[in-house]
């Protein structure tokens, strides 16, 4: 990689100086077009010779930001949608009915009855914060045109949000789901 790094800044000004217009175009333009191009090809230029020299000097600390960076794309291309909560959750409700009353855990049901009756009144809602998605409920549908739902002072608080949490997913899955319905089949 280093060695990429090496070649890239020759590479640039190697560029810079081939690009060369003839007499009749200066002035226009055109030239003052070229000319931004070439100083944006020489910042990025610096640039590379910098990260060249950062990366020799530090390579600890590259390698934090390296990880680092990784980490945050791989959570970000990993993070999953409200589709995907429902695929689950349709999938979880389907294996459940399939099992007896008798055998199937209380607090799964439970759990399954309480967000099919959300979904049904409309009251679950989706919000993807980049890294990682929540599902939370609110009190009324967005449909609904009750006071309730009008007035500022009857909102629900930043302070409030925690305890309307239903479900975090991050890296592909939906957790309190999965924890909840891991072990559906078994009645303690």
């Amino acid at each position: 990689m280093l060695k990429t790094l090496t070649k890239a800044p020759g590479t640039m000004s190697n560029l810079k100086n081939k690009i060369k217009l003839p007499d009749k175009l200066k002035g226009t333009i055109l030239k003052k077009w070229v000319t931004y191009w070439k100083n944006i090809v020489a910042d990025y230029r610096q640039m590379l010779i910098d990260l060249r020299t950062d990366i020799q000097d530090e390579p600890f600390k590259a390698m934090k930001w390296t990880v680092g960076i990784g980490s945050l794309t791989l959570l970000s291309l990993n993070n999953p949608s409200e589709l995907d909560f429902k695929d689950f959750l349709k999938r979880i409700n389907n294996e459940t009915v399939m099992i007896s009353p008798d055998c199937l855990n209380p607090k799964t049901a439970n759990h399954l009855w309480y967000l099919d009756t959300c979904y049904n009144q409309g009251t679950l809602k989706y919000y993807s914060l980049g890294i990682f998605s929540i599902m939370y409920t609110t009190d009324l549908n967005d449909s609904c045109d009750l006071y309730k739902a009008k007035c500022s002072y009857l909102q629900p608080t930043i302070m409030s949000l925690p305890s309307r949490i239903v479900d975090v997913g991050i890296m592909g899955q939906w957790w309190n789901l999965y924890i909840k319905t891991h072990d559906y089949d078994v009645n303690y």
